[in-house]
């Protein structure tokens, strides 16, 4: 969330309505938690460092959430949400499956990389946050795999691909992001794209294509 929507309210009579002010909270406990978990782990995350950091009371946290799991969720859904519209924003004007992937991959490092506290909480913390979290940070990387998926049509070889081609894929480019981030390296994750984009697309293109497109993805970088 923007600073300027996570400060506090206004002291006294400050004008707003009930609906207002309860969505002020919300959205100031979603960004409380995601700067709680970044300073202490979400294991170790208490309620009191959510509310201090949102600058909100106990009350207001269980007016709008049963738990930390239920923000935690809330905020991974919202920031989940944000980079679906940047994916599919980014990947819109273009027309041809390589540089769909790439433009999506882009779009997600490039986020995360000016996101530190997010990249954590949606490629780390989610991970070891509870069954519920894992399995919805889970479902959420795999629905990149239609877009991956569509490369099997771009092969030249007569050879199948297992089944579980993309799901290997994207779990192995997300454990890829998450030991970035754990190495303090959350601000560099955009120098990742030359590697996402040779190890997705060598099973589909071929190793001297999608190194070629690795290449090019690195020299525009350099620019």
């Amino acid at each position: 969330m923007p600073e300027e929507e996570l400060g506090p309210l206004p002291a006294g009579r400050h004008g707003l309505t009930r609906e207002q002010v309860v969505l002020n909270q919300r959205e100031r406990l979603i960004g409380g938690l995601a700067e709680a978990v970044a300073e202490h782990g979400y294991n170790a995350v208490t309620i009191t460092h959510i509310t201090r950091a949102a600058k909100v009371s106990r009350r207001a946290f269980y007016e709008n959430f049963e738990n930390k799991e239920e923000c935690f969720l809330a905020a991974f859904e919202i920031v989940v949400g944000h980079v679906q519209g940047l994916v599919a924003e980014a990947v819109e004007p273009i027309d041809d499956w390589p540089h769909e992937v790439i433009a999506a991959f882009q779009a997600l490092l490039d986020f995360f990389s000016e996101e530190a506290d997010l990249a954590r909480l949606c490629f780390v913390e989610s991970q070891t946050a509870g069954p519920a979290i894992a399995e919805r940070y889970r479902e959420k990387i795999y629905e990149f795999i239609p877009l991956i998926e569509r490369g099997r049509s771009e092969r030249q070889s007569d050879r199948r691909l297992p089944d579980s081609t993309e799901s290997s894929l994207i779990g192995a480019l997300a454990t890829l992001a998450s030991r970035s981030i754990m190495a303090g390296e959350a601000a560099k994750l955009n120098r990742l794209l030359p590697d996402f984009t040779e190890f997705a697309l060598t099973p589909y293109l071929g190793s001297e294509e999608a190194h070629r497109l690795a290449l090019e993805v690195a020299g525009e970088a350099g620019k």
